[in-house]
């Protein structure tokens, strides 16, 4: 009975007040924030719609996707996708990178 009310407890209280916490910092400080592995996202990139479709799963397709599980979805499916980002994008704290492909 006691790990009943240990586990509702949990997730009823502890939980919630656990993702409200970490939104409304992201919030506030305008992080964005990667919805498959929740780092916080630094790179922007641009591919195609046709490339994405074929890359992210549709749980994430209206989603934030960092570069990095971006990557490991083109490898699991094996989708070359190097031809499609023609620049990358840095927004770190102190400066602001634009990468161009040459």
């Amino acid at each position: 009975m006691i790990e009943y009310i240990a586990k509702w407890a949990e997730h009823f209280f502890v939980l919630p007040v656990r993702w409200f916490r970490i939104h409304y910092r992201n919030w506030r400080e305008l992080r964005q924030r990667c919805k498959v592995c929740g780092c916080r996202d630094k790179f922007d990139f641009d591919v195609p719609d046709e490339v994405w479709q074929a890359v992210v799963p549709p749980k994430y397709q209206n989603r934030v996707v960092c570069l990095a599980c971006f990557d490991d979805f083109a490898k699991k499916k094996e989708v070359d996708y190097s031809a499609s980002i023609q620049e990358l994008y840095f927004a770190g704290d102190k400066a602001g990178l634009t990468f161009r492909k040459v």
